[in-house]
């Protein structure tokens, strides 16, 4: 854990998830389901919002099976939210990356994501073979 993750207040209320493919959509599916306000951003023009329909489907087959409810279903739909820029992350509490894995284009988001969101902000990977340690060198 680093020291900023260790000195966060503890709401993760309003979370960004930055990159939309399938990794990216099933964080922000959980996090929708738990309550959580996320906002996906990709650097691919209407990648974000092409991944709320896609969630909005599988909350649809989850319903039709009578896994959760219409109004389960529909609090997780509002939580998800498209945004263009990742500038309108700033607020977020905890920002995950899901994008490509290379370390580079990580180490590159780390530093604009730094420059974004606050000094409370947790910023996560969810790198699957990529050093952890090696991507927050990037980071103050």
């Amino acid at each position: 854990m680093t020291a900023k993750a260790a000195e966060h207040s503890g709401d993760l209320s309003l979370i960004g998830l930055v990159g939309a493919g399938v990794m990216g959509r099933g964080i922000a599916q959980i996090a929708a389901q738990a309550g959580l306000t996320v906002r996906i951003y990709d650097t691919q023009p209407g990648a974000a919002g092409r991944a709320i329909e896609a969630i909005g489907a599988t909350l649809e087959r989850l319903r039709d099976r009578g896994r959760i409810t219409p109004e389960a279903m529909q609090q997780a739909l509002r939580g998800l939210v498209a945004v263009e820029s990742a500038e309108q992350l700033a607020a977020c509490d905890l920002v995950i990356e899901a994008i490509v894995e290379k370390l580079e284009a990580k180490k590159l988001l780390f530093r604009e994501l730094e420059e974004v969101v606050g000094e409370q902000c947790i910023l996560a990977t969810n790198t699957s073979s990529l050093s952890v340690t090696e991507i927050s060198v990037a980071t103050g």
